[in-house]
């Protein structure tokens, strides 16, 4: 069955155009075998969602900020793709 989680577990990072970066709660982290602040990018493209973890080690290493700088150029690509 699908719960409606509490809205103030998943926190929004950033949004650079149809790209999101959210926390993933620490419930999720600690099922899923995660380390805790691990993050996950999700992207609209084509009609669907495509989805990638932003481990710990990433996440603690650059913001989220320096993740979309870094990856701006790709994202930008991306988004002209239809």
């Amino acid at each position: 069955m699908i719960s409606t989680p509490d809205s103030k577990a998943i926190r929004t990072v950033a949004v650079e155009k149809n790209t999101w970066i959210l926390e993933v709660p620490e419930d999720v982290c600690e099922r899923e075998g995660f380390a805790a602040g691990t993050l996950a990018s999700l992207t609209i493209k084509d009609g669907a969602i495509s989805a990638s973890f932003i481990p710990r080690k990433l996440s603690s290493k650059i913001a989220a900020a320096d993740f979309i700088s870094r990856y701006r150029e790709f994202m930008s690509e991306i988004a002209d793709v239809d």
